[in-house]
């Protein structure tokens, strides 16, 4: 069952060609009204600060890589946290990782407020999965 919510999507990750795939991905879905790619953590949370100001385009739900140079995904997470509550709240997080560092699947899973870990690529299935979680 796909949501019946329109959503928009915040992909944060560095490689330019997985955000392409993930942004030719998520176009594919109905849900899915807007998509916003950023290349950095920095950049994201420069981008979600200005949503303070215009809700407008602000996602609610972001799909996070960890392994990225300067802020990883972890490092990204604490920063997020730290922005105004309502935010963070209207937000749901999607780890979307190669990872297979046991150490990062421990991190995920003793989050609470992260709504899944998705293994790349993207494809047409996990987004769906996400979204029935979103709706």
């Amino acid at each position: 069952m796909i949501t019946k919510c329109k959503i928009k999507t915040l992909f944060i990750d560095d490689d330019r060609g997985t955000n392409f795939l993930n942004k030719h991905i998520a176009k594919s879905s109905d849900s899915i009204v807007s998509i916003h790619l950023m290349h950095s953590g920095f950049e994201a949370l420069t981008f979600l600060e200005k949503c303070l100001n215009d809700s407008s385009e602000k996602p609610n739900l972001i799909f996070l890589d960890i392994n990225m140079p300067a802020m990883n995904g972890w490092e990204f997470l604490e920063q997020f946290y730290k922005l105004n509550e309502d935010l963070v709240n209207e937000i749901k997080v999607v780890i979307l990782s190669s990872s297979d560092d046991p150490k990062d699947l421990n991190r995920f899973e003793s989050n609470k407020r992260l709504l899944d870990f998705v293994r790349k690529p993207l494809n047409r299935e996990a987004l769906d999965s996400v979204l029935a979680k979103v709706g």
